[in-house]
């Protein structure tokens, strides 16, 4: 049943965003406002779908924490694609904080570009993180507000730890912005690269935001404990 569930999502999925971005693929000519409605329509209609699909549904706890004004950085966990889906929805307008290949995606690359998105290079740590610094800085002048980025780099399967990058402290401390932590557990049904989903509740924790500028060392071990423990 989960495979022909996965295998009727992907075709749905595939087509659906295909026939989407073809139609809308003018985005240069779109106004900021239409190209963050037309992403926030997109991101929303596949949590939609894999919710009547796949059965994959979602609760969040510590709604509460996420500031009301002001820009912050949602530092979260990454597991699967499906929270990419999920914090474009849940936030409309943010910027992501993404690994330099994605930038190449042929129609998305346009609407990243015209979203803010920030592409780092990971084998040029020290002149990217000075990219984002510069580019995080020049964004929250413009009035945009939400800053996402997973610190472990990579997506997970469950239980999996890494090494955090330190530039979500970076930006803390030289930008100002404070910080909210997020743990989620989409891995154990959004299974990461299997083309088989499986049904279930994706449970999404919001943690209190880290205001103070914490050292390096506080900030990361804050992270890590909202991450693995």
């Amino acid at each position: 049943m989960n495979f022909l569930r996965s295998l009727l999502f992907y075709i749905f999925f595939y087509v659906g965003t295909a026939s989407f971005f073809i139609i809308f693929s003018p985005v240069r000519f779109f106004s900021f406002k239409l190209v963050v409605n037309l992403c926030c329509f997109w991101t929303t209609s596949v949590i939609k779908l894999s919710k009547a699909i796949l059965n994959i549904d979602y609760k969040i706890i510590g709604m509460k924490n996420i500031p009301r004004s002001g820009a912050f950085i949602v530092a979260s966990n990454h597991q699967s694609a499906w929270e990419t889906f999920f914090f474009g929805s849940l936030f409309p307008g943010s910027v992501f904080i993404l690994k330099n290949e994605l930038r190449k995606i042929p129609i998305f690359s346009q609407y990243f570009k015209r979203l803010g998105f920030i592409f780092v290079k990971r084998e040029q740590a020290f002149e990217s993180l000075k990219y984002v610094l510069k580019s995080v800085k020049k964004l929250v002048q413009q009035k945009r507000n939400v800053f996402v980025i997973f610190p472990e780099g990579t997506r997970l399967d469950p239980g999996t730890r890494v090494k955090l990058n330190k530039g979500v402290f970076a930006i803390h401390k030289f930008i100002g912005l404070p910080i909210l932590p997020v743990k989620l557990d989409s891995g154990k049904f959004w299974l990461n690269k299997r083309f088989r989903k499986e049904s279930g509740t994706i449970k999404i924790k919001i943690f209190p935001i880290i205001k103070d500028r914490m050292k390096k060392e506080e900030v990361i071990r804050t992270l890590e404990r909202c991450y693995y423990e």
